[in-house]
């Protein structure tokens, strides 16, 4: 969907532009995106619908499809294909080639956001011209806002073959292919809004954007220095919908990866709509200018810096039908790019617990069956403890798990004896997600929602808290024999300890 800007609004958009091109210091802000934006789009702004009113048009369907169709039948030498734009997100075991820009997504730091606009920025081009229809823009999936939108929509799901080029097979724990709706904890974002810093410095620091690091590189493609939104619902929800979404080297040829990034970046947009000093790292230099290199939908070379992003409708011509996450105020990049990153250093006080089975510090390894974990509650987590600005975080350290098959369990905090796990009942926390997590990780969930959740209900009582990991159970009803089903699990996931903290 798109829309034409009036006379007067493109030459306000021009003069932004120029404004844009002053210098800070001697580095100057001019880059060739904005040439090659003025050459390819000028005068045009595409609307990002949210996917259920997407799908009420068949045509846009259609063109979705057909365009996805075309960059499927490209050589993955072309830069426009399929599997090309896939494996600049990652790189599946086995593949041996290194082609320019492949395997440079950045996870687990403040360059999360940026990085991901671009790709989608650059994919949505390549995506319209692949499918011949002008107008084409990216569609995003809502799954946080209402139960009806948690469901995987239709076209991705039906038919549920290869003629659908939407499709693909799905569902770690439940069947998102067979409409089974999005667990309500694992599309959770009112905790990461709450951050108001967009980045941390430190070792277990909290914010909204990741830990800030000097310098884009190799070392950043999986990091675990995560924002609280890329934790939830970024991850969770890799983790939830699985097949090839469940891991980073795989993630993006599936197509409702598209989708659910461009809800990550929506969210974004949203949280800096809220002020209360939400705002970007514009005064960081390195999140500002380091370059990122992608292609065009005609095949050509460009490269990107946070600083060419922060506008999605003055810069990359476009915006979401979502009127929270439209901003009106400027957001021309600072004419001084001061390094002031101590300000935003975590310095919150923190209480820890240690949580252990059957009172033993040990290496702790999940398989086929439950395992549960204890900790006394102490004055960590009881009620009258507990204040309106108290965070309770799970952290699960050490953690060692196969890339490539990166199996999810489910969380659950003081789960009773003898009641069924249920993902969408009130001792569910939220899915143990190693989407991007680099080996020997720390994987930090934040659970405060459920605890209040349960004190409410008078259902956490007595002096204990206990977290019960539960496999996919998806997975082990699938028809494989009782032997192959513990070979699969039986170690697939280690860690050496977990702790419990209050901020």
């Amino acid at each position: 969907m798109s829309y034409e800007l009036s006379r007067r609004q493109v030459l306000k958009l021009a003069g932004f532009l120029s404004a844009g091109t002053a210098a800070v210091g001697s580095v100057p802000i001019v880059s060739r995106f904005f040439a090659d934006r003025a050459n390819a789009q000028t005068g045009t702004v595409y609307v990002r619908e949210n996917i259920y009113t997407f799908i009420q048009s068949p045509q846009k369907v259609e063109a979705l499809r057909r365009g996805i169709q075309v960059m499927k039948s490209r050589p993955d030498t072309n830069p426009t294909s399929w599997i090309y734009q896939a494996n600049m997100h990652g790189i599946p075991s086995g593949e041996t080639r290194r082609l320019t820009a492949w395997r440079t997504c950045q996870h687990g730091t403040f360059y999360f956001f940026p990085w991901h606009r671009m790709y989608l920025y650059y994919f949505e081009r390549i995506l319209r011209q692949a499918s011949g229809d002008p107008n084409l823009a990216l569609p995003y999936w809502n799954y946080s806002d209402s139960v009806e939108q948690r469901v995987l929509p239709s076209p991705f799901r039906i038919p549920a073959n290869s003629t659908n080029p939407l499709y693909s097979d799905r569902g770690s724990s439940i069947n998102v292919n067979q409409g089974d709706p999005l667990p309500e904890a694992d599309v959770r974002y009112a905790d990461a809004f709450q951050r108001t810093n967009f980045f941390h410095t430190s070792d277990g620091g909290r914010s909204f954007g990741g830990r800030r690091v000097t310098e884009a590189n190799a070392n950043t493609h999986r990091a675990n220095g995560y924002g609280d939104l890329e934790r939830r619902p970024h991850n969770g929800i890799h983790s939830r919908i699985g097949g090839l979404m469940g891991s980073v080297p795989t993630a993006a040829r599936d197509p409702i990866f598209w989708l659910h990034h461009a809800n990550i970046d929506r969210l974004w947009e949203r949280w800096l709509r809220l002020g209360g000093g939400r705002a970007n790292a514009t005064t960081n230099s390195d999140w500002m200018n380091d370059v990122f290199t992608f292609f065009d939908e005609n095949g050509t070379q460009v490269q990107l810096r946070g600083r060419d992003v922060l506008d999605t409708a003055g810069q990359l011509n476009y915006l979401y039908d979502d009127p929270l996450s439209r901003r009106n105020r400027s957001v021309t990049p600072s004419s001084q790019s001061i390094d002031t990153s101590t300000q935003q250093t975590d310095t919150s006080t923190q209480q820890q617990i240690a949580m252990s089975a059957n009172d033993r510090q040990l290496t702790i390894v999940l398989s086929d069956a439950p395992l549960t974990l204890s900790a006394p509650a102490q004055d960590l987590v009881r009620t009258r403890a507990l204040t309106a600005e108290s965070a309770l975080t799970l952290n699960i350290t050490g953690v060692e798990y196969n890339p490539d098959n990166p199996i999810p369990y489910d969380i659950y905090i003081n789960l009773p004896e003898g009641v069924a796990p249920d993902p969408y009942g009130p001792y569910y926390a939220g899915i143990l997600s190693l989407f991007s997590l680099p080996q020997r990780g720390t994987f930090r969930l934040d659970i405060t929602s459920t605890v209040r959740q349960l004190q409410r209900r008078s259902l956490m009582t007595g002096d204990f808290i206990s977290v019960t990991f539960v496999p996919p159970y998806r997975e082990l009803q699938q028809e494989r024999s009782t032997q192959d089903r513990q070979a699969q699990l039986q170690g697939a996931v280690r860690f050496s300890g977990v702790t419990l903290t209050r901020e």
